[in-house]
């Protein structure tokens, strides 16, 4: 087995590109990379969102980590519409418990609830 580096980042027209494909791989780099690079946070969290609950486990779970990205870069999320997005996707995806967590420990230290 060989591993590879690959660079999250893309411009934000080709993560629109790569997200209106069917090519879960495409998808899941675009995911990374909005939550890495987009500078419009609350554009960002709504695309996240819109993925938290793929059939897909592995779109389910960037967007699940891209979130936290987003949390980590802005500080700043749409509290009560996360938590509820991310409880409704621990319903679906049980298996992603442990990054569901780990996203909430970043929206918590991070962001602010003032």
């Amino acid at each position: 087995m060989s591993l590879s580096y690959q660079d999250p980042s893309m411009p934000h027209d080709q993560a629109v590109q790569f997200l209106s494909t069917n090519d879960s791989k495409l998808i899941v780099s675009a995911l990374i990379s909005i939550g890495l690079n987009e500078a419009d946070w609350s554009w960002a969290q709504n695309i996240c969102i819109e993925h938290l609950n793929s059939s897909n486990e592995s779109i389910a779970s960037a967007a699940i980590s891209a979130l936290g990205h987003i949390a980590r870069r802005h500080e700043k999320l749409d509290l009560e519409i996360a938590a509820k997005a991310l409880k409704k996707a621990q319903l679906k995806h049980p298996s992603l418990a442990g990054n569901i967590a780990d996203t909430l420990d970043d929206i918590e230290m991070f962001v602010s609830t003032n």
